[in-house]
């Protein structure tokens, strides 16, 4: 700022000060009212004098509270005023006493700091006789006076604005560089007082501008890093210029690395420790995890899995990891500088013939390669082994090739791996026969010229489903694996047999006719009719077919073997599947004693009550036999429930409730007991609808379940409680007499009493 403007500014401040005084202490009443809001922005002693009020009570009141116009016929003479067309004014006003007098109000606009105003005089001219003449005259002079004053005030004030333009353009420019600067800006003086500051230091500790207003360098920081700051501070008081990276204490106790430059400034005679602070939290952090990344590297390239071995661009070892040395055969002391294909001695393993040089490879095409899977590495034992392996270029910024990464690894298990999973998709898990996929592919290649007669022989296991649900699917498993094992054994070397799925098996029989075909159905059936799955007797039925023709459909010939083998099932499995139900029974009671006396006496109660209530004499005997059966189906249940010494938790009594579906797939297979499998599936329903396995209830339930029910419930009262003591013949008969018409049909539930009372 020039001399000039000083000098501007000084003479503007002492006019200011001049009128400052002038307005304050004048005689005359003078207020500055807002001709917009009519709000009294300034007073002067002689207002605050007349109004009875203090200044800070004047400036937030409006000059409606003491003029007696209302407010829209005062803003009218506002306007009035301010557009000049009148000077004078006359009004009643209201004073601090309560009194209203007359005044004579003198109004100019004026503008000040760029707003309008209105200044007004005011006159008490209550009880006043003045000469008109005279008044005028004293008006006029005052008015002239006032009217001076104001265009002085005006220009000074004009004078004024400029100044603070010029002021303002300035303190943005250092504003805009304080806030340009890419950390924040501090200044303190020598007791320590943070004086000046940008946005970035609210921004980055928190601190409003009032709070950082009363901070002091020392609450910064604390411990090491206040001792490190001010050992900086001590340096910069000394020699100008200190630097230092310390932990600086955010608002809310939080913590920001930053490093501060600070230098010294002289300014009027003071000394002032300024500089900036950045924030290297971040780059800190990055730094050290790079270097944490730099060592987890290393390390991993030591401890990974894989062999890694690095070498030069002229192929001379740099780095050997752990599993390459194993795998090799040489240390890292004796490989370091050695040539690559010295230590990494590759054959190839169908001719043992020397494989090529992986890293000059990648040397020369600058692009990542990879050995095939015939690869063999002599280890320096001399032992091999099967690997796998990739190289990579290690390439600068300029694209040069500054060496290469070689990654390997033992291929052994892979490659048993894989030969495995070739021969589980050509081949059937359970049995290790071939399925159906490699039966498909053989097929077509077996349906030739050469090969006719061409045979083929389906069969199907009996009573696979049987077996599954009553003695479970591992029973099934065997029954399974046993079938195989008797038609490979009985079947010749180019043979190809397959499981289909399922109970399904077929036998391709290459340069076969129907004769021979025969004979090895014959011996396939008599090993069969000597093996057995516990005492579950092997039984599979045939069928076949053989092509004669070679345009004759080979899907036609399988088709006709199928149907064939179908139709022998027919009556083969019926067979199998009653004796197999008398089995399970058997299998059964051996197994549990009291199951079988419990079935021998439900059976005899069932019966004896069935007759009582009119049934005849074949409905009698199905009743009888369901009796027997009705709890058939626990030789599906998990072993250890059934005989269990302690009482039976939840999971328990849900598995035990699944025994009446057990025992209804089990009987609806075979067609002898296929009539009376629906009331052993209905035998543990109840009147109410409350029982399982469908929630049947009344009459839904069959009439034979009804009756099996009591008589089962009966029983187990008085004879198979495992875990309380029995209930006498009376006390089951008031249970059963209880429970008539919620869990027992009451009018079979009154016979069933009638019986038991007759026999005592």
């Amino acid at each position: 700022m020039s001399k000039l403007d000083d000098h501007r500014t000084g003479q503007i401040k002492k006019n200011d000060a001049f009128f400052e005084e002038l307005f304050r202490n004048n005689t005359e009443i003078m207020l500055l009212i807002d001709p917009e809001s009519l709000k009294i922005e300034d007073c002067n002693i002689s207002a605050c004098e007349f109004y009875g009020k203090s200044h800070d009570k004047m400036i937030t009141s409006k000059i409606t509270h003491f003029n007696c116009l209302s407010e829209e016929q005062l803003k009218k003479e506002i306007t009035r005023a301010k557009n000049k067309e009148r000077k004078q004014f006359y009004f009643k006003q209201l004073r601090a006493n309560g009194e209203i007098c007359d005044v004579e109000v003198r109004t100019s606009p004026v503008a000040l700091e760029g707003r309008n105003y209105l200044l007004s005089i005011v006159t008490d001219i209550s009880g006043l006789q003045l000469d008109s003449d005279l008044l005028r005259q004293e008006n006029t002079l005052l008015e002239k006076r006032v009217a001076e004053r104001i265009d002085d005030l005006n220009e000074l004030n004009n004078q004024l604005i400029v100044a603070k333009a010029e002021l303002e353009r300035e303190m943005v420019f250092i504003n805009a560089l304080f806030e340009s600067i890419p950390g924040y800006l501090y200044v303190y003086d020598e007791t320590g007082k943070l004086i000046k500051w940008n946005k970035k230091h609210e921004e980055m500790t928190g601190y409003s501008a009032e709070e950082l207003a009363h901070m002091t360098l020392d609450q910064w920081f604390e411990g090491e890093d206040l001792i490190r700051v001010m050992a900086a501070v001590e340096a910069v008081y000394k020699t100008g210029y200190g630097e230092v990276d310390a932990n600086l204490i955010t608002k809310g106790g939080g913590k920001l690395l930053i490093r501060s430059n600070g230098v010294l400034m002289n300014l009027d005679g003071k000394r002032y420790f300024t500089g900036v602070g950045i924030d290297i939290t971040e780059s800190k952090r990055l730094e050290s995890a790079l270097e944490q990344e730099s060592k987890l590297l290393e390390t991993t390239l030591i401890s990974v899995g894989d062999g890694v071995i690095s070498c030069d661009r002229n192929g001379q070892i740099l780095f050997i990891n752990r599993v390459a040395e194993e795998l090799t055969g040489w240390t890292k002391n004796e490989a370091l500088g050695k040539p690559f294909e010295d230590v990494f001695n590759i054959v190839n393993d169908t001719n043992h013939e020397k494989a090529g040089n992986i890293v000059a490879d990648v040397i020369t095409t600058k692009s990542i390669r990879e050995l095939d899977n015939q690869t063999l590495l002599i280890a320096s034992d001399g032992s091999e082994r099967p690997i796998e392996d990739s190289a990579a270029p290690i390439i600068d910024e300029g694209g040069e090739v500054l060496g290469v990464v070689v990654v390997f690894r033992d291929y052994t298990e892979k490659k048993q791996k894989l030969e495995q999973i070739q021969f589980l998709s050509y081949h059937d898990q359970l049995t290790g026969l071939y399925n159906r996929r490699f039966y498909e592919e053989e097929l077509r290649r077996m349906d030739t010229l050469r090969n006719l007669p061409l045979s083929l022989i389906m069969g199907d296991v009996n009573g696979l489903k049987l077996v599954n649900d009553s003695f479970g699917h591992v029973m099934g498993d065997e029954l399974l694996k046993k079938a195989a094992a008797v038609i490979s054994k009985s079947c010749r070397a180019d043979d190809v047999v397959a499981r289909l799925g399922g109970d399904e098996f077929v036998v391709l029989l290459p340069k076969t006719d129907q004769v021979v075909a025969e004979e090895i159905i014959a011996r396939i059936e008599k090993l069969a009719s000597k093996e057995k799955v516990g005492t579950m007797e092997l039984s599979i039925s045939f069928g076949f077919e053989t092509k004669y023709d070679k345009d004759e459909d080979i899907q036609q010939v399988f088709k006709k073997a199928e149907d064939y083998m179908y139709r022998r099932k027919l009556t083969e499995s019926l067979g199998m599947r009653n004796k197999t139900v008398g089995m399970v029974i058997e299998t059964l009671f051996d197994k549990y004693q009291k199951e079988m006396l419990h079935s021998e006496r439900v059976s005899k109660l069932s019966a004896e009550l069935g007759s009582k209530i009119g049934l005849n004499i074949k409905d009698s005997h199905d009743l009888k036999t369901a009796g027997l059966m009705h709890d058939i189906g626990k030789i599906g249940i998990a072993d250890g429930i059934l005989d269990k010494s302690e009482k039976l938790n939840d999971e328990d009594w849900a598995e035990i409730r699944r025994h009446p579906e057990i025992g209804y797939r089990i009987l609806s297979s075979a067609n002898e007991f296929a009539e009376i499998a629906d009331h052993i599936l209905e035998s543990h329903e109840r009147w109410d609808g409350c029982g399982y396995p469908k929630g049947l209830k009344g009459e839904e339930i069959s009439l034979e379940a009804r009756i099996i029910a009591i008589a089962d419930a009966y029983d187990a009262m008085t004879k198979m409680r495992f875990h309380m003591e029995s209930l006498t013949v009376e006390e089951a008969i008031e249970e059963i007499n209880r429970c008539s018409g919620t869990q027992f049909d009451p009018e079979i539930a009154r016979v069933f009493i009638d019986i038991i009372k007759n026999e005592d």
